[in-house]
């Protein structure tokens, strides 16, 4: 089977691969990431992102296929592998990672991991299919909840998904950075993947691991990731879309006569369940149980629709808050000064920001705290381990300065976004930025 890719060129599966492929990809909720954006609302700021979670799948699933290969896993291995790369993303909802932060209360929050078990057994597969055989493993993989065992192959498959050098991160570094037409994250994937290897001898092995002579290539990968990070899915203006659709479905979903008048779809009956768990009505899982029939129809248009619709408000049937939030998102406008926080103003927080709009009678819409962060490297949850002929394998950072130095912190991101029918210079001074 060759299927045509803008990333990886021909991707080749062989028949029997495929055979276990095509019934999970032919199937309506994997279909459905047809209309989920793989980066949610990047598209807003990179016009070109509007690639999606379907084409991501197909090309994990590619990467997954040539590591298993590289790694000389036997041929039962391999597919599980790919199965389980096929489908680590099955659990996202609209707008991919923003939409989950809608769905928390005060103790618990639902991500797109926490539907995996819906969405495996919901697969219409006969008993004999992988997915089936071995699905509460694959389920673990893809939940990073995989428990290593010494000797088992299974560790293999456990890193391919899910690990600081996966083919999920390789395949969204150069997909995320073509489509959005920057060159963070134009890695070196050929020369990663000429240099795995299978490490013995560890904790828990056998172990992914590379080669010395990919040292570099990691190190470039591992920073692009950052770097992406801090360009793209940080960037101030994609913080302030994701945190406008948040708030827009929280003036929602926190009240029960906003979604009474919302006009009959999978959405309204969906809210109608999450604002049982945002309430603590509902338990995390009852919540996951009540709420998947309409969650595994959910897609992009679906929130789209519901914003042109109260945008387009011309009855006064919204709150003007809620109408208001919706221009903005719908025609996106240009509508805030952001300005940059830096060390010396840490003391600009959430409880800080509150106290201000309280002050000047803001929404929370009007004066908004965006935050972001990413972690270069993370040895000592989840190591990268080099094999150097003639020496011990060892931790990245042994070979690294740039990891051993950078591995560990975290870099955050924060900004202070203020509507341009405040006065700007007023809100400043308050904050001390002026």
């Amino acid at each position: 089977m060759l299927i045509n890719d803008a990333i990886h060129g021909v991707m080749t599966f062989d028949d029997g691969l495929m055979a276990h492929l095509r019934p999970i990809i032919d199937q309506p909720i994997f279909q459905r990431l047809r209309h989920i954006k793989q980066v949610g609302l990047v598209d807003l700021v990179f016009p070109s992102a509007t690639h999606t979670r379907f084409n991501h799948s197909l090309g994990c699933a590619y990467l997954a296929s040539r590591f298993a290969k590289a790694l000389d896993l036997k041929k039962e291995t391999q597919h599980l592998a790919v199965i389980s790369a096929l489908i680590h993303d099955i659990g996202h909802g609209p707008f991919s990672h923003a939409f989950e932060r809608l769905l928390c209360n005060r103790n618990e929050q639902v991500r797109h991991e926490d539907w995996s078990y819906e969405f495996l057994a919901d697969f219409d597969l006969p008993d004999t299919h992988p997915l089936k055989m071995h699905q509460e493993t694959v389920k673990k993989f893809i939940k990073g909840e995989y428990s290593y065992s010494k000797g088992s192959d299974a560790n293999l498959v456990a890193d391919i998904v899910s690990s600081q050098l996966d083919a999920d991160r390789l395949d969204y570094l150069l997909r995320d950075s073509h489509f959005c037409g920057v060159s963070f994250g134009e890695i070196d994937a050929h020369w990663i993947l000429k240099k795995l290897v299978r490490i013995e001898g560890v904790e828990n092995s056998p172990r992914l691991g590379i080669e010395f002579k990919g040292v570099n290539s990691v190190e470039h990968y591992l920073l692009a990731r950052r770097l992406m990070t801090r360009g793209v899915y940080n960037h101030s203006l994609v913080l302030l879309y994701e945190t406008l659709v948040i708030i827009f479905l929280e003036k929602i979903v926190d009240h029960l006569e906003i979604i009474e008048k919302l006009p009959q779809s999978i959405l309204k009956d969906f809210l109608g369940d999450c604002h049982g768990f945002r309430k603590n009505i509902l338990s995390k899982n009852d919540f996951i149980y009540r709420a998947y029939p309409n969650y595994r129809k959910l897609a992009d248009y679906d929130v789209w629709s519901l914003i042109r619709e109260i945008a387009s408000d011309a009855t006064g049937k919204w709150p003007r808050d809620l109408i208001d939030i919706a221009l903005l998102l719908y025609t996106r406008r240009k509508m805030y000064k952001i300005v940059r926080l830096n060390q010396r103003h840490q003391d600009v927080d959430d409880k800080t920001a509150r106290k201000v709009m309280k002050k000047y009678g803001l929404s929370n819409w009007q004066l908004i705290v965006l935050k972001g962060s990413v972690a270069t490297y993370q040895g000592e949850k989840s190591p990268l381990y080099i094999k150097e002929q003639g020496r011990e394998v060892s931790d990245l950072t042994k070979h690294s300065h740039i990891m051993h130095y950078l591995g560990g912190q975290e870099e955050q991101y924060r900004y202070l976004a203020i509507h341009n029918n405040l006065n700007t210079s007023e809100i400043l001074q308050e904050f001390g930025l002026e």
